[in-house]
């Protein structure tokens, strides 16, 4: 069963603004003005982070820091850090010219 409030996972750089509906609607990336930074990240809550990490490397953000409850959240994150930087790396080549 899909749950049709969870948002769709788009494999791409783009930025969307919700609509009604259920629509996406593809807009301009904010310009940064500097360096930037994620000081608050909960990574092992998307549903998919390598994606993420892919998306904050196009768009210049160049430090992540993902936060972690080891009593809720258990190893996760840990055991899958590697992994999801690995994969990141490779969709951000993917996504080199689209921004």
């Amino acid at each position: 069963m899909v749950d049709e409030r969870q948002e769709p996972v788009f494999d791409d750089a783009l930025f969307r603004q919700k609509r009604k509906h259920g629509k996406y609607r593809v807009v301009d990336a904010p310009k940064l003005e500097g360096p930037v930074a994620d000081t608050h990240a909960h990574l092992q809550l998307l549903p998919d982070p390598a994606l993420a990490l892919a998306r904050c490397t196009v768009h210049g953000v160049e430090f992540v820091c993902t936060i972690v409850d080891v009593l809720e959240d258990g190893s996760t994150t840990f055991d899958r850090l590697n992994s999801w930087k690995f994969e990141s790396a490779a969709a951000a080549k993917r996504f080199v010219g689209w921004t």
